[in-house]
């Protein structure tokens, strides 16, 4: 794993680390991981990027570094903070790059902030405005099924968790390294969620790329198909051999994927929106 500078950026009296590496004189892609890994997640992908990107890298709330944090940040704090990161740096826009939980956050960003983003990058995600209804359902019942786990064994529900992120022993290997640190008292960070969900109708401002794992579950597909159906500025890629976390599964596809659509997006903004 390549070495990153880590730094540290205040939102009112309260402290958040972060990573910032690569080419300052390059565009900036934030990188934000999914639910219960940390910013090892991406481990494939920063050697990958490192030269053509200026990349900020962070551990989410309750994750990673965060998880012993005693400044009480929460997922509700993510958009503010990225914002804080960006102008601390002089970063005057950004690419999103988000998996599963990370691209709920890398949105609500998008939303609070429009004039920061050049592009969105959503990995076995789904939207905060629309054909989300099932998905959000299905996720309150996981939530139920994580109680019981969490209740009796950590040990367990951390293995339960493994198994459905990722296809492959490679991102299973990957995930694990974050979700050691993730501790039953990290779940109060994730509060806060509830406040991104806002319905739209109106096309996102943004080019957006969805990227699913072939084996990621129906539920997942059909609300990436439907957004995309719905999001002129949006473009579909399914990965295979890969799960939820298809960067860790896929990584070589997921870079050469991520490289040409922002390769695409950085010469022509207009190059994301589909005639």
């Amino acid at each position: 794993m390549i070495s990153l500078g880590q730094k540290v950026v205040r939102l009112g009296k309260r402290e958040f680390n972060y990573y910032i590496t690569g080419n300052e004189d390059k565009e900036t892609i934030v990188m934000l991981h999914a639910a219960f890994a940390d910013h090892t997640l991406f481990q494939e992908q920063i050697p990958d990027l490192i030269e053509h990107y200026r990349l900020i890298v962070l551990d989410l709330p309750g994750h990673g570094v965060s998880a012993g944090a005693k400044s009480k940040l929460t997922m509700q704090d993510m958009p503010d903070i990225i914002s804080r990161i960006l102008a601390d740096n002089r970063i005057a826009s950004c690419h999103l790059l988000g998996v599963s939980l990370g691209s709920l956050v890398a949105q609500a960003f998008a939303e609070r902030y429009p004039h920061l983003v050049q592009s969105v990058i959503i990995v076995g995600g789904y939207s905060i405005h629309k054909a989300n209804k099932r998905v959000r359902k299905e996720q309150q019942a996981e939530g139920l099924k994580w109680i019981g786990y969490i209740l009796f064994s950590m040990t367990k529900f951390k293995q339960y968790v493994l198994n459905v992120s990722c296809a492959t022993e490679q991102g299973r290997t990957l995930f694990e390294q974050g979700i050691r640190h993730f501790r039953r008292q990290s779940f109060q960070a994730l509060s806060g969620m509830g406040s991104f969900f806002t319905e739209k109708t109106e096309s996102m401002p943004y080019p957006m790329l969805l990227i699913l794992g072939e084996f990621d579950r129906k539920l997942i597909h059909d609300a990436a198909e439907e957004l995309h159906r719905l999001e002129p500025h949006s473009q579909l890629v399914i990965l295979p051999a890969s799960g939820h976390c298809a960067n860790a599964d896929a990584p070589e596809a997921f870079n050469r994927t991520i490289r040409h659509y922002l390769s695409n997006v950085s010469r022509c903004p207009s190059a994301g929106i589909r005639t």
